[in-house]
């Protein structure tokens, strides 16, 4: 009988000691081969010049050769690494722990693992999330998909001193309801196409950050990201009311069951919130308005990587992180920070 994917070879195909055993010069070799591909060809970041360009061993850089040019560029010029100070080895392995830690990993944790300041794992775990979020496949949808929202951040605690007969016991976290009208309230949508023969859950997942969860925003997201005709499945709140028109509707009441005797459900966008949440609840902890879009970006490629070999994800977050400088992750301990949170407009 099968075990789970996490117990299998393809699971465990790179890990830290692999990175541990291989030099400077493979590392490096590595980053160039994902970054610009076999041909022993590098593109010049500042002019754009695709050569077999000159070779600096001493430094391990390039020199571009176009006339006029001349830049001098790594491996990791006009990347999200720029003027990096971690070495190469150790940035490898702060991927490779990030992908073998499927709940999620903190800032905290990989600081201690990997003996570097806790200002420099946060970053390093930022910028990973930064490169996930700029290569979201964002093409429509198709066939059968899985739709639910949740909400995110927002709640109050109750006061100190427990109150007689109180519905909740003290230092508890009220309802979202009961408090609707939060500052930070976010509504954290997932669409989710699955796999119509069965077995292999979802194929692929598409997340936004909304206000509510409405007829309104449902209605947005669902136009931009799912084709006309397809079979959608949600649970029965008013928010997809207007989905019959455009949709193969089908819905399950949640309060009486999870899934319906025809095998109506939208247990995979259930799925993506279970591990949501556990990432919240056991590594970060909190997530604010303006970055919970990182959060959740990262939460939809593990679910849609969780059957891939684990090598197959490092050179897959490696190869997003090599395309282009961070935007808002350089210069973060100095003062530079993102202005305003991403949402769904």
């Amino acid at each position: 009988m099968a075990g789970h994917f996490l117990l299998s070879p393809s699971a465990r195909n790179f890990t830290i000691k692999t990175v541990e055993k291989m030099s400077a010069e493979k590392v490096h070799a590595l980053f160039a081969e994902i970054r610009w591909g076999g041909s022993g060809k590098q593109t010049c970041p500042m002019c754009g010049s695709i050569n077999n360009h000159y070779y600096l061993k001493s430094r391990r850089q390039w020199r571009c050769r176009e006339k006029g040019c001349c830049t001098s560029f790594s491996v990791t010029s006009g990347t999200k690494f720029a003027d990096h100070k971690l070495s190469l080895k150790m940035i490898l392995m702060g991927m490779v722990l990030y992908t073998t830690n499927v709940k999620g990993i903190s800032a905290s944790a990989m600081s201690r693992t990997l003996g570097v300041a806790y200002m420099t794992a946060f970053t390093l775990l930022h910028k990973l999330r930064e490169s996930i979020m700029e290569n979201a496949d964002k093409a429509p949808l198709d066939e059968l998909i899985h739709i639910d929202g949740a909400h995110v951040s927002g709640r109050k605690r109750k006061p100190r001193v427990k109150v007689k007969n109180a519905k909740y016991q003290a230092r508890d976290k009220l309802p979202f309801s009961d408090d609707d009208q939060h500052a930070n309230r976010r509504i954290v949508m997932v669409m989710r196409q699955v796999d119509p023969s069965g077995g292999t859950g979802s194929i692929r997942t598409i997340v936004e950050v909304v206000r509510a969860e409405n007829a309104e925003w449902a209605k947005k997201l669902a136009v931009k990201y799912i084709n006309k005709g397809a079979t959608v499945m949600t649970d029965e709140s008013p928010a997809y009311s207007e989905f019959m028109a455009r949709y193969n509707h089908q819905t399950v009441n949640h309060s009486n069951m999870f899934s319906t005797d025809d095998g109506v459900n939208n247990n995979q966008a259930e799925s993506f919130f279970a591990r949501m949440r556990r990432m919240v609840i056991g590594q970060v902890h909190r997530v604010t308005p303006k970055y919970m879009l990182d959060y959740v970006s990262e939460v939809a490629w593990r679910e849609d990587v969780r059957r891939t070999p684990t090598s197959v994800q490092v050179r897959g977050l490696l190869g997003m992180s090599l395309k282009k400088r961070s935007k808002w992750w350089r210069g973060y301990w100095q003062g530079y920070h993102r202005a305003e949170e991403i949402m769904f407009v």
